[in-house]
């Protein structure tokens, strides 16, 4: 039982909601969770202080298959405390932003413990799983000055990589689906919040619906460990990674609908094998000094009700790995969403997704006999208010790990998450 009690909060905080009155505290047509503060939080904001506080949870139980079906479900979370300060109202700096965040996660993974075999699952079923699991994290901590007139901005300090580029939303509970896909199947290079590293980011605006933008951020394998949440040196850094990327955000193509178009790549100059190889390393083998990867990324809305974002969504990702060092070589992504399905939740989401994960096959472990391993998720996000998002969702995963050594996996999930 204990594992769950994140899991219930969010029960706990409807039976709040139905007893408060007030503009403030649970209030369900309230931007947060714990109110305006007496309006003190919008006076904050208006003169340039912002404040970001979050905490997520997922929830999942192996209904069937994996390795081990039957067991408790285990529950993952992650508590997210940031501030965004507009220092041109603060102090008069011209188009001049700072950024801090720090994250914390706990919890369990049935990926994990119940659903892998003699090869780990290549997704996860709980995407706030992993990357640190007890202690916290500085996860941003970056300024940023946009030369309006030109623009042009930069962006420096301790950044994720998955903040800029491969940018993809998350309205899903399995990894599969969740943010930047380059940090899912090339983690060993390409670095997701929570984790962050030193860098920094160009990015010009070319027209108002097109962008491009460059970033060069350190590659230090130290920080994904645990144990170096804060670790700020650069003793065990290992040359850098590189991604470019060209975005096109028309604001009327699909009948006359918005969307986003993202096409990118990285280039990675890491001298060490054991930081390049993820297809064999052994004692002696030389490093190519590098490794590579592209996407293309899509985010569509195809159908309006007439009333904002309301109606049907696609999207797609489709990621190319370099063969000679990456465990994955490619990966593609499909699904819709129907945002506001009833007219009183215009902010629900209805969710499909389906996604296939390609081992490479100049890896020479046996056990990756299946080729591909897919996963597939049902979901419906609810907003019983603007702070609170639950989300059930039931996920197949076939070929779990890319081996037919193991029965493919029915998993019920049921997300959450609470703005404070």
């Amino acid at each position: 039982m204990k594992k769950f009690s994140l899991a219930l909060l969010p029960t706990l905080l409807l039976v709040a909601m139905t007893q408060t009155h007030a503009e403030n505290a649970f209030d369900p047509n309230g931007q947060y969770l714990l109110g305006d503060w007496n309006g003190k939080r919008t006076e904050l904001a208006e003169q340039g202080v912002r404040f970001d506080a979050n905490i997520a949870a997922d929830a999942a139980y192996l209904a069937d298959g994996g390795r081990d079906e039957g067991n408790d479900a285990t529950v993952a979370s992650q508590l997210w405390l940031g501030s965004t300060f507009d220092m041109e109202k603060l102090a008069g700096w011209d188009g001049v932003t700072i950024r801090a965040a720090v994250s914390a996660r706990q919890g369990q993974s049935t990926t994990v413990d119940d659903l892998q075999g003699e090869v780990p699952q290549l997704a996860n079923v709980q995407a706030n799983y992993g990357r640190g699991n007890q202690k916290t994290r500085l996860s941003e901590l970056s300024i940023e000055k946009n030369f309006k007139a030109q623009g042009v901005s930069v962006k420096v300090g301790r950044l994720g990589l998955g903040m800029d580029f491969n940018v993809m939303a998350c309205d899903f509970q399995s990894t599969a689906f969740c943010a930047a896909q380059m940090g899912k199947w090339q983690g060993n290079i390409w670095m997701n919040t929570p984790v962050s590293q030193w860098g920094g980011r160009v990015k010009y605006q070319v027209t108002p619906e097109v962008f491009t933008q460059v970033g060069v951020y350190e590659y230090n394998p130290e920080n994904a460990l645990e144990r170096h949440g804060w670790n700020l040196d650069t003793d065990n850094a290992d040359g850098v990674t590189i991604p470019v990327e060209v975005v096109w955000q028309p604001k009327s193509l699909v009948n006359g609908l918005p969307g986003s178009y993202r096409v990118g790549g990285i280039y990675n100059t890491a001298d060490e094998a054991k930081n390049q190889y993820d297809v064999a390393y052994a004692k002696g083998t030389v490093g190519e000094d590098r490794t590579y990867a592209g996407w293309l990324a899509v985010e569509q809305q195809l159908t309006s009700t007439g009333s904002g974002k309301q109606g049907l969504h696609s999207f797609a990702n489709f990621t190319w790995h370099d063969r000679t060092s990456n465990k994955v070589d490619n990966s593609q992504q499909i699904g819709v969403k129907y945002i506001g399905l009833f007219d009183s939740q215009p902010n629900d989401i209805l969710g499909l997704g389906v996604n296939r994960i390609h081992v490479n096959d100049r890896v020479t472990n046996p056990a990756f006999n299946a080729s591909a391993e897919y996963n597939v998720e049902l979901n419906y996000s609810y907003y019983p208010a603007k702070w609170l998002m639950l989300r059930p969702n039931i996920q197949y995963v076939i070929n779990p790990g890319a081996t037919n050594n193991l029965d493919d996996a029915l998993v019920l999930g049921l997300s959450s998450k609470v703005l404070f």
